[in-house]
């Protein structure tokens, strides 16, 4: 049996889709990619912002639904909370670092005034804006390689990227590891996904053999909090959870760059339910600070 897997063209996208396949390899399953054009790539010089949701993933997924492939492979952050119904996750596989790093000559509370940071993420930005209003934020679009070069040639003077893509894709530079309550990772940051047709129980039935527990526990908990605050709220939040045993652990934080709300939650339990406990905490506290009606 081949299994055919879209993706985006990018040399992390690969990486990540070869990931996938060597878990297929090891269970008899060979593999073939299919490179897809998205958005994000067609206008590459463009603001996330600007260019609406899903732009990462939706002609990837549009081959799937259309059969040209079997399955389609993504960074798990980049999908929309709301799932094309007639799409469902299949697998993830083991998470890699979740957390947001600073690649600077200093750390994030020692960089110096004006200095200037590249980031399209808003997260990101209104959490530095926090945390050091004195520093400047620059949009930064193209791929890790561009993005580092581009800072490397003193276009910026530090980055914040996801840790992730910097061990996927092998790359040796020094780097500070941003903590989760400074800031709190974009959800589903380091995990793998694979997404196939809800009705190919064949192919289904293959990626269940591959797919790690815990780290799906930990995405669809952190799914559920973005599904409870995301709908009215139009400044973007983080969370991250930890499934240890049977216990989950998780942290949510919302930041407009002038206050910052950080909640938590320690409890045993279904993913989902915990996920959105967690949601209306932050949701609670957001209405306490009149950031929300």
């Amino acid at each position: 049996m081949k299994i055919l897997i879209a993706a985006r063209g990018s040399k992390l996208s690969r990486v990540q889709v070869d990931m996938v396949g060597e878990k297929l390899r090891k269970i008899g399953i060979e593999y073939d990619v299919i490179d897809i054009k998205t958005k994000a790539d067609l206008f590459s010089t463009e603001p996330l912002s600007k260019l609406g949701k899903g732009v990462f993933e939706k002609e990837v997924n549009e081959a799937v639904l259309e059969g040209k492939a079997d399955v389609a492979v993504h960074s798990m952050k980049d999908i929309l909370s709301e799932i094309n119904p007639e799409l469902e996750i299949f697998a993830v596989i083991e998470r890699d670092p979740p957390y947001d790093i600073l690649i600077a000559e200093k750390n994030l509370h020692k960089l110096d005034p004006n200095t200037t940071i590249g980031t399209s993420s808003i997260r990101r930005k209104n959490f530095i804006k926090y945390i050091r209003p004195e520093i400047n934020t620059k949009d930064i679009r193209g791929n890790v390689d561009t993005r580092i070069r581009k800072y490397l040639s003193k276009e910026y003077d530090g980055l914040i990227l996801a840790e992730a893509s910097i061990k996927r894709l092998n790359i040796s530079i020094s780097y500070h590891r941003l903590n989760v309550y400074d800031f709190t990772p974009e959800a589903n940051q380091g995990i793998i996904v694979v997404l196939g047709r809800k009705k190919d129980e064949k192919v289904k039935e293959v990626f269940k053999e591959i797919t790690h527990k815990d780290t799906l526990d930990e995405a669809l908990a952190e799914r559920a909090t973005i599904s409870v605050v995301g709908g009215g709220c139009h400044s973007p939040i983080g969370v991250l959870f930890r499934k240890e045993g049977k216990e989950f652990y998780g942290i949510a934080s919302y930041s407009d760059g002038k206050k910052k709300i950080t909640v938590s939650i320690s409890k045993a339990g279904d993913p989902y339910t915990i996920g959105s406990e967690l949601g209306l905490l932050l949701k609670k506290e957001m209405k306490n600070e009149g950031i929300i009606p």
